[in-house]
């Protein structure tokens, strides 16, 4: 019992590196398309753990329930059971629902579209001000964000080791490679197994340091990304502001004949 819990945890780790690879990839390659300008994937790869992790805990707990109630005879038991089925099924919904349905912060993108909307018009210096204003902010927030390492195997081992989210899956390999040892010494002729689990614990380790390393490279993509929309932001705001400070074809004459008009007016 004991190591098919742990074959279930690791499962769960593995389908997490699985994600956190696959997305860092995908959203590496629409980067570098110019087909994806924002990371929305790729922040919330817990998402497929967390559903894995929860349809886990739901088939011990239904199963933990239903052996209370016809089994052992505690309906109390088992309706606290059945809540606490219901609490996680309801946390595992919101959580979900908030990090795939919340909104993007500011970027350097959003003040760049702006800008590119209105290229060519005349727009009052006010509204270039505030937007110059929103870049100060980003820079900013961006400022307060280390840069990422240099893109290395060496840097993603140091970056499997100070993500204690990336060192988990391997820890949960190893537990399952210690428990499965035991039990073949208690129950002699499955050598097999611990095979398989050596394995298990080679494949955790290639994950983590692939994951970490694709995970670098796309926090090197957004930040050159983020460096470009900031440079064309800079350069359209210096054309928005020539066109804002530029005189208006005709306007000296209207002015002089609208005077005029009312003088005659007057008279």
């Amino acid at each position: 019992m004991p190591a098919t819990v742990a074959l279930a945890v690791w499962l769960v780790a593995l389908s997490l590196q699985l994600a956190d690879l696959g997305t860092a990839r995908f959203d590496i390659r629409r980067l570098n398309r110019g087909t994806r300008t924002l990371v929305r994937l790729h922040p919330v790869t817990w998402v497929v753990p967390l559903a894995a992790l929860s349809l886990v805990a739901l088939g011990f707990a239904i199963e933990y329930g239903q052996r209370l109630l016809f089994d052992e005879g505690e309906p109390v038991m088992a309706l606290v059971v059945a809540l606490a089925i219901v609490v996680l099924l309801v946390a595992g919904w919101v959580l979900i629902t908030s990090a795939a349905t919340s909104p993007a912060a500011d970027s350097y993108r959003a003040v760049r579209d702006e800008l590119v909307d209105l290229r060519g018009s005349r727009v009052q210096q006010e509204w270039i001000d505030g937007l110059r204003e929103r870049l100060t902010v980003i820079d900013e927030t961006t400022a307060r964000t280390p840069a990422p390492p240099i893109v290395s195997w060496r840097a993603a081992a140091g970056w499997v080791v100070r993500r204690p989210q990336r060192t988990l899956p391997v820890i949960s390999a190893v537990l399952l490679l210690v428990l499965v040892i035991v039990a073949a010494v208690e129950d002699p002729g499955h050598e097999w197994v611990v095979v398989a689990a050596i394995g298990a614990v080679l494949v955790s380790m290639a994950c983590a340091v692939l994951g970490a390393r694709a995970s670098l490279v796309l926090l090197a993509a957004v930040r050159e990304t983020q460096l470009q929309y900031r440079r064309e932001a800079e350069q359209l705001l210096i054309e928005a502001e020539k066109t804002s400070r530029k005189p208006v074809a005709g306007l000296g004459e209207r002015v002089t004949r609208a005077l005029q008009i009312l003088r005659e007016q007057q008279s």
